[in-house]
């Protein structure tokens, strides 16, 4: 007996033209994905960032990738805008993204002390230990006061495993991070260095407790304050001359510390709360 099938009909082959345009698109949807250019995290970076933080000439992909950073202000200020040293390497762990976890390992030898991994969850996160080595000249990005003051020396900074935590509207961040600006310097006096600083902050977001400190020179920096719920910082210190320091020195440092704040008998009062 001979079977005869018959033609399949306009609903089937509808259904087979729908599967093989869905299955095209999703092919095409994970190549551009997987192929997806290092520019995208440059357009996030610049975005996420206000302006502040931008990625020069980025190369690889979105998941493997390398980029020059240039830290700028939000006013876009072209004259603020300061280059780091090197590229800043970045590698996305993509297995990561499946259990809901975003894995970021930051790789720059010339300002990193080690590779830098950084995760991220639903609820939180957190910061592997390090350190970056970076001019001070990078401070002029800034903006307002050192883009006047014009900051020399080298800035050290490292930090112990940064943890945060969101629930909401509620926000923690809990670690420890020192600042310290070895031979300080500025192009408003000739004083080179005036100084080298020390700035702590313990206990981080909110309620952190923030120490500034002088390790040693003729300029005398000090003070303390907190990081309050919404990211406040209220910073209350002073600037003077030390004691005893020759007074051609002391003339030469006069301005500078003129413009660090309010004039307070033989010093200034520094008062901030942003």
């Amino acid at each position: 007996m001979t079977v005869r099938t018959s033609p399949p009909g306009r609903t089937g082959l509808a259904a087979r033209a729908a599967a093989i345009t869905a299955a095209a698109a999703a092919g095409a949807a994970a190549v551009i994905l997987v192929m997806a250019p290092a520019s995208w995290i440059a357009v996030g970076v610049q975005a996420a960032s206000r302006g502040t933080i931008t990625l020069g000439e980025p190369s690889g992909t979105a998941w493997n990738g390398n980029a020059s950073v240039i830290l700028g202000t939000a006013d876009g200020d072209a004259s603020a805008r300061t280059s780091l040293p090197g590229a800043v390497f970045w590698q996305i762990n993509p297995w990561a993204l499946l259990t809901g976890t975003l894995r970021i390992t930051f790789r720059d030898p010339s300002l990193l002390a080690m590779p830098l991994a950084v995760r991220v969850g639903a609820l939180g996160g957190e910061v592997d230990a390090d350190r970056i080595r970076l001019p001070a000249s990078v401070l002029t990005g800034i903006g307002a006061p050192w883009n006047t003051i014009r900051p020399g020396g080298t800035l050290d900074l490292d930090w112990d495993t940064l943890r945060w935590r969101s629930a909401g509207a509620a926000a923690e961040l809990r670690g420890q991070i020192r600042l310290t600006w070895d031979d300080a310097s500025s192009t408003l006096t000739p004083v080179r260095p005036f100084g080298h600083y020390r700035l702590q902050i313990d206990g981080l977001y909110p309620g952190a407790q923030v120490r500034l400190a002088t390790l040693s020179g003729p300029l005398l920096l000090s003070g303390g304050g907190t990081i309050t719920t919404g990211g406040h910082l209220h910073f209350r210190g002073t600037a003077r001359i030390r004691p005893g320091t020759n007074a051609t020195v002391a003339a030469q440092l006069s301005g500078l510390v003129s413009l660090l704040g309010r004039r307070d008998r033989d010093g200034a009062i520094l008062d901030l709360a942003i």
